[in-house]
Parts: C-alpha cells; sequence; structure tokens
C-alpha cells in the first residue's frame, strides 16, 4: 500500500547544499532513515553508485540489517526489484549495492577497496542512556572510515539521530551548535552541515494521534512531538557575577574557556571568556596538550580534582548551553 509521503522528511534541500558531513536531527518516525534508504536506491538504479551503512556496534548492525530494505518492500516502493543481504554486502536484483559495517571494528577495512562508494549513512549516531556508550576518540574513528572508504574522492556522510542531547562527541569536537532560527546551519565553509528538522505538517498528525494524545502534556511531548533534546536542561547553566575571580584556562578541542570561582558561593564558572595572560593552561585531552598547557587526565591532578570535585557537588556551571554541551559530555565520562 502505498503512503503519503509528503508528511515525511525530504532531503531535496539539504542535498543542494553539497557538504561532505551532514548531520540530520528530528523526531522519531517523521522518515529520516526512510527518506535516504529511498534516495540511495532510485541512485543506484540510475547511476551505479554504491553507498555505506554503518551502526556503532555488531549488535546494533545485528538487528537493522535484515529490516533496512523492510519497509521499502512493504510500501511497495519498487515493485519491479528484489532487495537482499548478505556477508556485508546490500543487494538489489543480486547486484551489490551497497555495503554493511560495524564502526567498532572500522579499522580492520583498510585494505579493502570501496572505490564505488561515495555516500556513507550512519544511523542513530546519537546514543540515548543506557548500555551503549560512544567509542573511545569516536569522532576520528569515523574519519578514519571515512578516509579509507573515500581515498581523497569527495564523499558525503549522513549521520541521522533522535534529538536525544546536544552533548555528543560530534558537536564537540567541531564546535557545533543547531540553528535554532532556522532549519540549517553551516560550519567549516558549508563542509558540514546540521539540518534541525521542523516538519509541522508531521508534527500536526502526531500531535492528533493517540500516541499524541498519550504523552500530551508531558516532558516526553516535545521530545516525540516538537523534536526538542529530551535529556538537555538548563540546569548548571548560570551567568557568572562580576566579582568572580579568574583561576586557569581551560583548553578543549583547540578552543580555550576561562574558569572563574566564585568565592561568595563556592561555585566555579566555565566562560567563553579567558584571561590571555593567564600563565595556567590545562588540556582536557591528549590532542589538546602541548607545551604550554597541564595536562589534567590524571586523576592525581589537582585541577581534575577541582574540575570532578565541582561538578559531583552541584557547584559547576557554564554560562551557555553550549558550553555546557561541550564539557558535559567528557565530564560524564570521567566520573
Amino acid at each position: 500500500m502505498k503512503i503519503d509521503n509528503s508528511i515525511y522528511y525530504s532531503y531535496n534541500k539539504v542535498m543542494t547544499y553539497n557538504a561532505m558531513l551532514n548531520f540530520i536531527i528530528g523526531e522519531r518516525g517523521v522518515g529520516k532513515t526512510y527518506g535516504l534508504t529511498k534516495f540511495l536506491i532510485k541512485r543506484f538504479l540510475k547511476k551505479g553508485k554504491k553507498f555505506a551503512y554503518v551502526r556503532r556496534y555488531k549488535t546494533e548492525l545485528k538487528s537493522a540489517v535484515p529490516k533496512f530494505f523492510e519497509k521499502m518492500i512493504e510500501n511497495d516502493e519498487f515493485p519491479d526489484h528484489e532487495f537482499s543481504y548478505s556477508a556485508g554486502c546490500f543487494y538489489i536484483d543480486d547486484e551489490i549495492c551497497g555495503y554493511y559495517m560495524p564502526l567498532s571494528n572500522s579499522m580492520i577495512l583498510k585494505g579493502n577497496n570501496f572505490n564505488d562508494v561515495d555516500i556513507i549513512l550512519f544511523d542513530e549516531f546519537i546514543i540515548e542512556k543506557g548500555t551503549y556508550h560512544y567509542l573511545k576518540n569516536e569522532v576520528d574513528v569515523v574519519l578514519n572510515l571515512c578516509e579509507t572508504i573515500s581515498r581523497l574522492r569527495d564523499f558525503k556522510m549522513f549521520f541521522l539521530g533522535n534529538a536525544i542531547s546536544i552533548a555528543n562527541p560530534y558537536f564537540s569536537y567541531f564546535n557545533l551548535s543547531l540553528p535554532y532560527k532556522s532549519d540549517i546551519k553551516t560550519f567549516k565553509n558549508g563542509l558540514i552541515l546540521i539540518n534541525y528538522i521542523k516538519n509541522e505538517k508531521y508534527r500536526e498528525i502526531k500531535r492528533r494521534s493517540k500516541f499524541g494524545q498519550l504523552v500530551k502534556g508531558t516532558p516526553y511531548e516535545k521530545h516525540a512531538i516538537d523534536n526538542e533534546f529530551f535529556r538537555d536542561s538548563k540546569s548548571f547553566v548560570e551567568k557568572m557575577h562580576n566579582s568572580c575571580k579568574h583561576i586557569f584556562v581551560i583548553v578543549l578541542n583547540g578552543q580555550k574557556y576561562g574558569c572563574y570561582y566564585d568565592s561568595k558561593t563556592e561555585k566555579m564558572y566555565i566562560s567563553n571568556k579567558y584571561d590571555v595572560y593567564c600563565p595556567i593552561e590545562l588540556a582536557l585531552s591528549v590532542d589538546d596538550h602541548n607545551e604550554e598547557t597541564y595536562l589534567t587526565r590524571s586523576k592525581t591532578s589537582v585541577y581534575y580534582s577541582i574540575l570532578i570535585d565541582s561538578y559531583k557537588n552541584g557547584l559547576l556551571r557554564f554560562e551557555t548551553q553550549k558550553i555546557k554541551s561541550n564539557f558535559q559530555y567528557l565530564l560524564e565520562k570521567w566520573m
């Protein structure tokens, strides 16, 4: 049975930007994966272009791969073609149209040849709290995978995710922020794109559904229907007073932040403002460490203790939501 595709997400606008890394963030069911899968199938049938499908872990891949073509078949989108999968490959009419692989094992792919692949789909890139965790140095792992597949050729990678939290390694690594005043924002001269989906037609239909009525008036409604980030809140976001004293500089992903102390409340604040003449610069990762910085990763470091103890005791504040998201991912990893 054909469905009314007009209410679901379309990739037409995003494709015109020709960005390399595309972060597509939207509520469940809006058609992120469905729309891109359909686009990739059409593209293969017309041009013979292949794709790579990535999930973080083998266990995710094991359950996701059998369902990859499922909705296409159910909705009779391509009635004249047969779909199958086997041994790391997707097939259309017995021809390889794409490959699937877990990100956690992607380093073993370095000798493989993917010359016919120029689009990578990474589904569920934002993790919900639970059993799964982001990989160690995950963004570097993704960039290695991109280089393995592209070999200096132009490519596009699509990161599909639900609005769970902006505290994730990708936003922190590239210093990304959401396009709150529109639906699309670009970074690094157009190489990176964020599409924060605002599909009002779909939201209205979902709001009138039985599930929409069930969650009406609950905190979950804003996440499931209005695409607001479920785990993000204004807690620990607070502007500091002018009386706060600058104590050291923190370097995170190449960006410097000032750390301030309020002797009256014993709160510590992390701000975009910092003293350029401060002699104490702390690196929170090996990548940010140089001859000018102190590395705080060691749990014996006094600066590490200051940050962690303040956070544990509810005394650490961030001047903006963006600063909070950049640091929160790292602090949670340290706990």
